[in-house]
C-alpha cells in the first residue's frame, strides 16, 4: 500500500468514527464522495478539517459563523455544499 492510499484510508475512518452519528453519516458520505478525487494536499486539508471539534465543523458547514482563514479552501467549500445538498 503505498502513502497516498493510507492516507485516504485513515481518513476514511476517521470521517465515519466521530462519536456522533450526525456527523459520522455526513462526513462519511462526503470523504465517500470526494476521496478519491483529493490530491495530497486537499488529503492534507481534510485531515486538517477532520481534526477539529464535531461542532465547529458542523458551524463552518452550514455557514453559521465564519470559517477561519486557514481551513477556508476547497475542502471545506466542497464540504459546505455537499453539506447544504443534505439539508
Amino acid at each position: 500500500m503505498n502513502d497516498l492510499h493510507t492516507l485516504q484510508k485513515k481518513l476514511q475512518f476517521k470521517s465515519s468514527h466521530r462519536g456522533s452519528k450526525e456527523m459520522d453519516i455526513l462526513l462519511g458520505s462526503f470523504v465517500e464522495k470526494y476521496i478519491k478525487l483529493f490530491n495530497e494536499g486537499e488529503l492534507q486539508m481534510l485531515e486538517t478539517i477532520l481534526e477539529l471539534d464535531d461542532n465547529d465543523i458542523y458551524r463552518y458547514a452550514l455557514d453559521k459563523v465564519t470559517i477561519p482563514k486557514e481551513i477556508d479552501n476547497r475542502v471545506m467549500q466542497l464540504l459546505k455544499d455537499f453539506t447544504m445538498l443534505k439539508k
